[in-house]
This record gives C-alpha cells, structure tokens and sequence, in this order.
C-alpha cells in the first residue's frame, strides 16, 4: 500500500516536473507559437477617443514585449498553483487508501498530511507570485502606453 501511494505522488511530481520544464524551456519553434496564442493576462483600458485602432495595437504589441519578462513569470507562477493544488488534492485522495494495520494507517496520515501541507503552501507562494507578477506586468504595460501619449482609464 506504501509503494501504491509513493507511486501515486511520484506521478504527480513528475507530471508537474514535467509540464514546468515544457514552459521554461521555450527555445523550439512550437512552443513559441503556443505562447503566443495564450491570451493576454491584462489588457489594458484606454480611452480610444481620437486614437487610430491599428497604431494602438502595435503599440499594444510593443508594449507587452516589453512586459514579457513579467508575463512569463505570472505563467509560471501560476503552473505552480496549479501544481500544489494537485499535490494537496493527492495527498487528500490518498487519506481514503485502506489500510490493514495500524503502522500502515501512521504511515499513510504522515505521507499524505505532509503532501497536504507542501502542495497546500506550493498553491499558496504560487498564488501570491503570480499576484505580483500580474500586477508588474500591468504596471509594465500600463507605464509604456502612457510614455506612448495614450489615456489610461483605469491604472
């Protein structure tokens, strides 16, 4: 039963291992494209009064490159909610293995309580990067269109 729920969590970590090491290596072509065709994480509101659409989205373009550091951060940050979150929904699931000894049942409360805990602060340190993140990259992106001469309605 041991073996059953290490199994269990060494699947887990390694399909977070896994889909961390897809986002952070970026350097093939395909990858590239799919960032690209994530939605924005902000998008900013200007007043579009006397503002022609076409210049406004390449400045829009210009100035979410230059925010992509904070971009890619709020991403990853937000995999690693993602992570814990199923790290501590594990841990959770496997709290309702049955046992057949009282060692096995220590054993089990202590594997799947710390998985708890860990998964639970992983979500948690993730959440709050990921709050940062977003809101550098807004500031980022809010602070260039505004050099550019444009209104911002709401920063």
């Amino acid at each position: 039963m041991r073996y059953l729920l290490l199994a269990v969590i060494g699947l887990v970590l390694a399909a977070c291992n896994q889909t961390s090491e897809t986002a952070s290596s970026g350097s093939s072509p395909m990858q590239t494209a799919s960032t690209e065709q994530l939605p924005p994480i902000y998008e900013p509101l200007v007043d579009m009064h006397r503002v022609k659409p076409a210049k406004y989205q390449k400045d829009l373009a210009e100035c979410r490159a230059q925010a992509a550091p904070q971009e890619a951060a709020a991403r990853a940050a937000r995999q690693q909610q993602a992570a814990g979150t199923g790290l501590s929904l594990a841990g959770t699931a496997a709290s309702f293995l049955p046992v057949s000894t009282f060692n096995q049942a220590r054993a089990l409360d202590a594997a799947t309580g710390t998985a708890q805990a860990v998964g639970g602060n992983t979500a948690a340190n993730g959440a709050a990067a990921a709050d940062a993140a977003t809101a550098d990259y807004a500031l980022v992106v809010n602070t260039c269109l505004q050099h550019k001469k444009y209104r911002l309605l709401r920063g």
